[in-house]
C-alpha cells in the first residue's frame, strides 16, 4: 500500500517565548488568552499572535501543577486555579475580584474553571481533605455566591477538565488518574441542584471534541483502545477504529516500535477528523470510514529518529521510534495552534 498523501501547511502566524505555554484560552475577536508553566505571567494576543498585554499574575507552580486559567465567553472576567486558591480577575487581569482558597492540590492534580455558556455561572472542583470527597461548587457570576455543591470523586485521585457540549444546559466533566484511567461524568444545574451522571460507556476513553454539527463527537483511546464517535445527546457509540487500521499505509517513518495515537483527535469539520500521533505527526481521517486520507504537514516542523537507548540516530536500521518538536496541539479560533519545544506558539489554517 502507498504511502499517505501530505498536506503541506504553510505558517500563518509565530511567536516564541522564554517558557513554554500550559493553557490558551479563547477570547471574544479572534484573541486569546495564554499563561506559562514556570512564570506568573499572563499574556494576551491578539488573533495575528501579536502581544495585546502581558501582566505579571501570581500564581503557584509546585508538584507539577501548574496555573490553569480560562476566561468567559465575553471576555469580561478571567479565572486562575492554582494549587491553593481560585481567583476571579476583571478582564484586564489587574483586579483580583473574588478568590477561593483551599486545601493543597497534590502532584499533578487540579482543574481549570468553566464559566457556563450564558455567563452566568461558574464551575470549579475543590480538592477534598484526608477521607473526604472533592467538591464540585457552581458559583453566580456576577455575586459570587455559591448556589450548588456536590461531592465528586474521592480525594486527590483526579484531574478534572470540564467540556462544553451543544446542549448549553448541559456540560461534561472528564477526570483523570494519571495513567491509569479515565472518567466522564455528565452535569447539569436544575434549580439550584446539580445533577451529575457517570457516562460508564465512555470509561477509559478521552475526551477529544464535539463536531460542528453537534450531533456526535469523537474520543481518544487510553492505550490500545480504537478511537471511538459516540452520538450525542444520547451518548452512544456509533463509530470506532482501530489503531492499526489508520496507521495502515505508513511508509514515512519505519522504525521498530509501530506509531499510535497519543490521546489526541479532534474534528476539523463534520466530515474530516485529525489525529496526533505518538511520534508528533498530524494523520486527517475521513469520517465516513475512519481511514487516513492524508498525513497533515505544518512548516516548521521537524522530527527527529531515536535509537532503543533514547539518543538521536540517523541509521535507518536503528530506529526505534520518532519525536518532533510539537508539543501540544489545538484548533481556536478556526485555525490549528501548536506549541513547540523552543516555547513557540505557530499559527496555521485549518488542513480542510
Amino acid at each position: 500500500m502507498s504511502q499517505f498523501s501530505h498536506i503541506n501547511l504553510p505558517l500563518k502566524n509565530k511567536l516564541t517565548f522564554t517558557a513554554n505555554p500550559v493553557n490558551v484560552v479563547p477570547l471574544p475577536n479572534g484573541e486569546i488568552l495564554m499563561n506559562f508553566a514556570s512564570q506568573p505571567l499572563i499574556t494576551k494576543l491578539n488573533a495575528n499572535l501579536e502581544i495585546v498585554w502581558e501582566k505579571i499574575i501570581q500564581g503557584q507552580h509546585a508538584n507539577y501543577v501548574s496555573s490553569k486559567l480560562s476566561a468567559s465567553s465575553d471576555g469580561r472576567l478571567i479565572a486562575i486555579a492554582g494549587m491553593t486558591d481560585m481567583r476571579i480577575l476583571d478582564a484586564e487581569g489587574t483586579m483580583v475580584l473574588h478568590t477561593v482558597e483551599h486545601e493543597s492540590w497534590g502532584w499533578f492534580l487540579g482543574a481549570a474553571c468553566y464559566f457556563a455558556r450564558d455567563n452566568k455561572t461558574i464551575w470549579y472542583v475543590l480538592p477534598g481533605d484526608k477521607n473526604e470527597t472533592d467538591q464540585l461548587q457552581v458559583m453566580d457570576a456576577a455575586t459570587f455566591e455559591v448556589i450548588a455543591s456536590s461531592p465528586l470523586l474521592e480525594s486527590q485521585q483526579y484531574t478534572y477538565v470540564f467540556h462544553a457540549t451543544p446542549d448549553n444546559d448541559m456540560i461534561l466533566l472528564e477526570a483523570a488518574a494519571g495513567q491509569e484511567k479515565t472518567i466522564l461524568m455528565q452535569l447539569q444545574l436544575n434549580d439550584s441542584v446539580i445533577s451529575l451522571t457517570a457516562l460508564t460507556q465512555c470509561d477509559d476513553v478521552i475526551m477529544g471534541n464535539f463536531a460542528p454539527s453537534g450531533k456526535e463527537f469523537v474520543m481518544a483511546p487510553h492505550y490500545d483502545g480504537p478511537l471511538e464517535i459516540y452520538s450525542f445527546p444520547g451518548i452512544a457509540r456509533i463509530a470506532e477504529q482501530e489503531q492499526e487500521a489508520i496507521f495502515d499505509g505508513s511508509k514515512d517513518f519505519p522504525a521498530t516500535e509501530p506509531d499510535n495515537i497519543n490521546y489526541n483527535v479532534f474534528f476539523v469539520d463534520d466530515n474530516n477528523i485529525l489525529v496526533v500521533s505518538q511520534f508528533g505527526r498530524l494523520l486527517l481521517l475521513d469520517r465516513k470510514d475512519l481511514r487516513c486520507k492524508a498525513e497533515v504537514r505544518p512548516e516548521g516542523i521537524e522530527f527527529t529518529a531515536y535509537n532503543l537507548d533514547g539518543n538521536p540516530t540517523t541509521n535507518p536500521d536503528y530506529i526505534f521510534d520518532y519525536s518532533s518538536n510539537i508539543i501540544n496541539v489545538m484548533i481556536v479560533h478556526d485555525k490549528l495552534l501548536l506549541t513547540t519545544g523552543d516555547g513557540q506558539l505557530r499559527s496555521y489554517d485549518l488542513p480542510v
